[in-house]
C-alpha cells in the first residue's frame, strides 16, 4: 500500500514538474485568436457557475422589475456592455473574434445567471477572460440593472 501510495505521489510531482516546465518555456499557446477547445471551454464554464454561485449566495436583488428599470439597464448595457457583448441582431465584431475565451453575445443568447451572479461578475469582473470589474465605475444599482439584460432586450424587441 506504502509502494502505491508512493508511486502515485511520485506522479503527480513529475506531471506538476513538467507542467511547469513546459510553461515556463514558452510551449503553451497564448494567442486569442484560437478557438478554445470543447473541454476546456466546458471546464471554464462549470468553475465560473460555482464560483459566481458562491459569491452570490445571501444577495438579492432589490430592485423591483418596472419599464423603467429595464429601460434603465438597456441603456447602460448599449453604453458600457454592447462594444464587447453585441446588440440584438449584431453581435460584436471583436468580441466574437479577438478575445479568448470569447466574448458571450447575451443580446442574442441571455445568460444563464441569477441576477445576483450577473452582480456579482460585473461588479468584480471575471479573471482570465478580459471582462474587467466595474466597481468604482458604476453605482451597485447600475449593476443591478444591466445584469437584467434578458429582460431588458426582450422589452426593447417588442
Amino acid at each position: 500500500m506504502k509502494r502505491i501510495v508512493l508511486t502515485w505521489l511520485l506522479l503527480i510531482f513529475i506531471l506538476l514538474l513538467v507542467i511547469g516546465l513546459t510553461s515556463r518555456l514558452g510551449w503553451w499557446p497564448v494567442s486569442a485568436m484560437a478557438v478554445p477547445p470543447r473541454w476546456e471551454f466546458k471546464l471554464a464554464q462549470a468553475a465560473l457557475q460555482a464560483s459566481l454561485s458562491r459569491q452570490a449566495v445571501g444577495l438579492t436583488n432589490p430592485l423591483s422589475p418596472s419599464n423603467e428599470i429595464l429601460m434603465a439597464g438597456l441603456k447602460s448595457f448599449k453604453m458600457n456592455c454592447a462594444g464587447c457583448h453585441g446588440v440584438p441582431g449584431q453581435p460584436s465584431q471583436w468580441g466574437t473574434r479577438n478575445f479568448y475565451p470569447r466574448v458571450p453575445q447575451f443580446a442574442d443568447n441571455p445568460p444563464h445567471l441569477s441576477a445576483p451572479q450577473m452582480f456579482v461578475a460585473i461588479k468584480h469582473g471575471i479573471r482570465y477572460s478580459g471582462m474587467g470589474g466595474w466597481d468604482g465605475m458604476m453605482t451597485d444599482e447600475e449593476f443591478l440593472e444591466s445584469g437584467d439584460v434578458s429582460r431588458a432586450h426582450r422589452i426593447s424587441s417588442s
